[in-house]
């Protein structure tokens, strides 16, 4: 499949050049691994809540270290079900409620680096969570420092927020319905898969790094559009922008 690359202007290179280091130094950090731990152990836990009566909900997850992985569960009598690990010096905060048939559900880890200018991964506190796939969602997702992998294509999502700190980003979109999504990436790349069948219109944008997107789309500036987005029962509005990082659309 052919692409379309937007490379980013040159007039801002004195600027860009200063960031890149930044940004530089920060991945590299990350992306090595070798940051010292400083003694933190791993806390596993559970993740299930029931679904009940709720006709649709609002999901805010918030991972504060460590890899992100999102899907569609089999059983879909829960919203939510799970395992996560997170570092025993950062704290949990968990609540759910029903309010008018909506569930609000929260999962978010307070990260202990929040304040740090140097951060570390930890490529052993996974959150792999698997939410209901006939739910009508709106879902907020938060990873401070980490790989994100975000399988959408199983579930009912009408607006997703996403976003990203230190880490690579994969998405990959629902397969049916109208979907508002903004997806905001820090440092590391981020590739985003759109199904077959599943019309577009992309607002994208980095700081430093290339956009890459297929040639069948129409470009309007910073704005791609597939040929049938207007008409398409199945469509993603799409907003994504990046620090430093390549953005791909395939």
């Amino acid at each position: 499949m052919s692409v379309t690359t937007m490379k980013v202007p040159t007039k801002r290179r004195p600027f860009l050049i200063v960031i890149a280091m930044m940004l530089a130094l920060a991945a590299g950090l990350y992306f090595s691994g070798n940051w010292p731990q400083m003694g933190a152990q791993l806390i596993h836990e559970p993740v299930s809540q029931p679904l009940g009566a709720a006709a649709r909900a609002d999901i805010q997850i918030g991972i504060g270290v460590g890899q992100l992985q999102i899907g569609a569960l089999d059983q879909p009598s829960n919203l939510i079900a799970g395992v996560i690990a997170y570092q025993d010096q950062n704290s949990l905060t968990r609540a759910y409620a029903v309010h008018d048939a909506t569930a609000s559900f929260t999962l978010r880890e307070q990260n202990s680096q929040a304040n740090s200018l140097i951060k570390h991964s930890d490529d052993d506190a996974i959150w792999d969570l698997r939410l209901n796939p006939a739910t009508p969602l709106r879902l907020t997702l938060v990873s401070d420092v980490g790989n994100s992998t975000i399988d959408l294509a199983q579930l009912h999502v009408t607006d997703l927020d996403l976003k990203t700190g230190v880490g690579n980003t994969t998405l990959t979109l629902p397969r049916q319905g109208q979907v508002q999504a903004n997806v905001h990436g820090g440092v590391g790349n981020t590739t985003i898969s759109i199904p077959a069948g599943v019309a577009a219109r992309l607002s994208l944008s980095t700081g430093l790094g290339t956009v890459n997107v297929p040639d069948s789309y129409r470009q309007e500036g910073n704005v791609y559009v597939s040929p049938d987005f207007a008409s398409a029962a199945n469509r993603v509005d799409l907003t994504v922008s990046s620090r430093g990082g390549d953005i791909t659309i395939k």
